[in-house]
């Protein structure tokens, strides 16, 4: 008798195939229009209906893929992603359930966290409104930025998520800087050689020890959820935003300072549309009664990593490369500022 090491990966075959194939009990027979695959999840659409399917990886090592291994740490991440999700994209994610392979057949049942493939149900949005889109083609208004920034605000007030005592923002911002440095490591050469990386991640580093002392007494209660609200991740509704995917793999995103959340924004502006627009989404987000006094240097340290992660996400997409280009023009006074 053999033993099989990789058995998420096959397991995650025979489901993705199934549902693929129409052979699935629980939803009704229903065969998807369109499959997607991202590195951590399968993406399918039936109409207006969208289910999206996390991977289940075989090395719970892996320093990103291990949070999607068949381990207590996999539950613990959907468990967060889903409520954060659920808060965020409002009205976006519907329901989650529990999907097992039985005799040639994904069975959808109701949530059961026993179980390590879950099954998101989510409203289909319309990707020519969500705001990196809208930066693209100069269509979005101050009005609009101005709602981006107050409604940002509004959620991350409003969100029931408990940070821990015992996190620290020194300790979360010290871990990024860390994870950042081996996504720009990764980048094609012609982009890392755009700008100064070694510059750019000394006057982090230099950043970070200075303000050590201050930086490790923000903590819990004084922490907000940390969102990953890039401009590709925000959707313009009826009156309101959707912000979806809010949350990395790497535990280290999931808290943060207010500032990361406002910067992570305002850095896409600023990029696409303008230092001016950008400054519209900070005062909608200054607006909000929730809002606290931005720290300086708490908001060049958050917007010069953004400006950063921002190089590393489009860099990884070669569909992108000029996007990333533009992100890393601006990175030339980052260690300036700080």
């Amino acid at each position: 008798m053999s033993l099989t090491l990789n058995w998420p990966s096959q397991l995650d075959t025979l489901i993705v195939d199934c549902i693929k194939e129409g052979r699935i009990s629980g939803l009704g027979e229903m065969l998807p229009s369109q499959h997607l695959e991202s590195g951590l999840a399968h993406i399918f659409f039936f109409g207006d209906i969208v289910y999206k399917l996390y991977k289940t990886h075989d090395d719970k090592d892996h320093f990103i893929k291990g949070v999607l291994a068949p381990t207590t740490r996999r539950t613990e991440y959907l468990e967060h992603d889903y409520a954060m999700n659920q808060h965020f994209g409002q009205g976006v994610y519907r329901e989650r359930y529990s999907v097992q392979y039985k005799e040639g057949v994904a069975l959808v049942t109701p949530y059961d966290s026993h179980f390590p493939h879950v099954l998101y149900e989510m409203q289909r949005l319309d990707f020519t409104q969500n705001l990196h889109e809208r930066l693209l083609q100069g269509a979005v208004s101050d009005s609009e930025l101005y709602r981006v920034g107050y409604e940002t605000a509004r959620l991350q007030h409003e969100t029931t998520v408990v940070i821990p005592s015992d996190v620290t923002w020194f300790d979360q911002a010290t871990r990024r800087v860390q994870f950042l440095r081996q996504f720009i490591d990764w980048l094609p050469e012609d982009i890392k050689l755009s700008f100064d990386v070694e510059a750019s991640f000394a006057a982090l580093n230099r950043h970070l020890a200075t303000h050590e002392a201050e930086y490790r007494t923000i903590s819990g209660i004084q922490l907000v959820p940390d969102l990953d609200n890039h401009d590709e991740n925000i959707f313009f509704g009826e009156e309101t935003i959707h912000i979806i995917d809010v949350v990395p793999p790497m535990d280290c995103w999931w808290y943060g300072v207010p500032e990361s959340n406002l910067t992570a924004v305002m850095v896409n502006v600023e990029t696409l549309l303008g230092e001016a627009a950008a400054q519209q989404v900070r005062a909608g987000y200054d607006a909000s009664e929730h809002t606290k006094a931005v720290a300086d240097n708490v908001f060049e340290f958050t917007r010069a990593f953004s400006y950063l992660i921002s190089v590393a996400h489009f860099g990884s997409v070669p569909e992108k490369r000029e996007v990333a280009l533009a992100y890393a023009a601006r990175c030339a006074d980052l260690p300036m500022r700080l």
